[in-house]
């Protein structure tokens, strides 16, 4: 479960999924799905392949996290609140393996601010 490849995946998935059959329907920028559209592209899509490419290892596995555990956990309360339904779980399982993978890949335990932060380098 690298993050990287999980990155892409979605990043992907959700080009393919929201973007270009409203874009492909009617592309006009008065339309407001096409406007939403082009926002999700911009705040979603480009910064996942960004994360994919730019950073490795941990600071990338923690951002997979962050970008992909709020909307994973968007998806589950929407369905506990209307109901499961077939359509939101292939989206839901995308997102929450690409929040999982950052979980995995992330080396939480090792973080703490005491290590960071309240550090005393004075003996150097």
């Amino acid at each position: 479960m690298n993050p990287k490849i999980w990155l892409i995946i979605v990043a992907i998935g959700h080009t393919l999924e929201t973007i270009i059959p409203v874009l492909s329907e009617n592309a006009s920028l008065q339309n407001i799905e096409t406007e939403y559209a082009i926002w999700r592209f911009a705040s979603l899509v480009i910064p996942m392949l960004f994360i994919a490419i730019a950073f490795e290892g941990e600071i990338q596995a923690r951002l997979a996290t962050i970008i992909g555990g709020p909307i994973w956990a968007m998806f589950v309360l929407w369905q506990g609140i209307d109901g499961i339904t077939v359509e939101l779980l292939p989206p839901t399982l995308l997102w929450g393996i690409l929040a999982m993978s950052g979980v995995m890949h992330g080396n939480w335990e090792e973080f703490s601010l005491e290590n960071k932060f309240f550090s005393d380098d004075s003996s150097e």
